[in-house]
């Protein structure tokens, strides 16, 4: 892997290689995370469908299957407090292209005329388009509420972080994007020309110069002003906050937000990395085998470090009737982490599992661009080989000491009414 800032806030990241029968171009876009996400959400599925060039899903079908059936992809990730907009294409590597064809290249160059040429009105975009990318939109954020698991995550995040910028939702809200013009849709396109922090990561066996070129050369003629994206680390609260709803259940929903008391997304991040796990991550883990499998107090039960933001979200589904004997009970599995009460085989269970999980992150270009897409805001990129190394020399002591700053700061509860879904 090889990276160069190719201009002030503009970072190419590459990876040359002749593993693959496919290249990858992928271009990051942070923000700050507010109360304009709606407003930027929806740039990437407008984008990814049209642009000056490519008016409508026919021609730009026409040209994906010039660039032998490569495909586009786009989304919204919350990276940190920092709303990142990620655009993608895969095609075939040009090893295997006829006539010596630049596949690659011709991948970014399409890239960038979606970013950089969209299909406007003037100085706007087209009602007709805004409109429907929005009813789409609305439809993805309709489906992610829908999904109870999933809202019940959401929730304890927004009573979590009422007062933190994490709590945006990713694509906004509802009704920020029914209230969407294209004119605001238009302005905030060219705010995130000029004010994101931008990663393009490639993955190919040819030269990446000229990729980086080309892009350095349309990001030339942007006024840029990078805005620089920080993020809050905040100790937990004394007293841990619940919320509790009701709604239509077949099982109960239960998150528990905890904050580890990192200072920054490196501050003992491999050692958390770690205990998290052994609390609970894999099969070995204690809420897996003993809240889960032993004491059968949940249908799933499971723990996510964000080192991104400093937090740790448990996930469960349970029976309401055992609400309380969970939440104790996922507590003292933590606090039993935090005395080193811990079998050496989960310890190296966990250690080989997070390392596996790591490297396979060189498995796929899919996968090396997500990896490093992923650390747009970070300083200095890492290597899944680099991380996996961290996580082999974190030792018992290491992981005690991480657990122990662990603390309880929410808890949300989705109980069910009787009801069916």
């Amino acid at each position: 892997m090889t990276s160069q800032n190719i201009a002030e806030g503009i970072r190419f990241c590459s990876v040359k290689t002749d593993k693959f029968k496919t290249c990858r171009v992928n271009i990051s876009l942070a923000m700050p995370l507010d109360k304009n996400a709606s407003s930027r959400a929806i740039l990437p599925f407008m984008f990814s469908r049209r642009c000056a060039k490519y008016p409508d899903f026919t021609s730009l079908n026409r040209v994906l299957d010039e660039l032998y059936g490569a495909s586009i992809s786009a989304g919204v990730l919350k990276r940190g407090e920092a709303q990142v907009l990620s655009f993608s294409l895969t095609a075939v590597d040009d090893r295997f292209a006829l006539d010596g064809d630049k596949v690659a290249s011709e991948c970014a160059e399409l890239l960038t005329e979606m970013i950089f040429d969209p299909l406007t009105d003037g100085e706007s975009f087209p009602n007709d388009v805004v409109e429907q990318e929005k009813r789409l939109l609305v439809e993805l954020i309709n489906n992610e509420l829908n999904d109870k698991r999933r809202y019940a995550t959401l929730r304890c995040e927004e009573i979590m972080f009422a007062d933190e910028a994490y709590g945006f939702n990713r694509f906004g809200t509802v009704e920020d994007v029914e209230a969407l013009t294209p004119n605001a849709v238009y302005a905030a396109w060219r705010e995130v020309l000029e004010k994101s922090s931008v990663q393009i990561t490639m993955v190919s066996s040819m030269d990446p110069q000229p990729v980086a070129d080309l892009i350095k050369d349309k990001f030339s003629k942007i006024n840029r002003n990078p805005i620089e994206i920080k993020t809050q680390f905040v100790p937990g609260l004394p007293k841990p906050e619940y919320v509790a709803e009701t709604m239509p259940l077949k099982q109960g929903k239960l998150v528990m937000g905890f904050r580890t008391g990192m200072r920054n997304e490196d501050d003992m991040m491999p050692a958390m990395k770690v205990a998290v796990d052994i609390f609970g991550g894999g099969t070995y883990s204690k809420l897996f085998s003993v809240v889960r499998e032993k004491m059968s107090l949940c249908y799933y039960c499971a723990a996510a470090l964000f080192n991104s933001k400093g937090i740790v979200i448990v996930s469960s589904g349970i029976e309401d009737a055992n609400e309380e004997k969970a939440k104790n009970e996922i507590i003292n599995q933590l606090r039993l982490t935090a005395n080193g009460e811990f079998s050496d085989e989960d310890f190296s269970s966990s250690i080989k599992s997070l390392t596996d999980s790591i490297l396979g992150n060189s498995d796929t270009p899919e996968e090396i661009t997500a990896w490093y897409a992923s650390q747009i805001l970070r300083e200095k990129l890492i290597t899944p080989e680099q991380y996996a190394e961290q996580i082999t020399n974190v030792d018992r002591s290491d992981v005690v000491n991480a657990a122990k700053t662990i603390m309880l700061d929410t808890i949300f509860m989705l109980k069910s009414n009787g009801e069916e879904e």
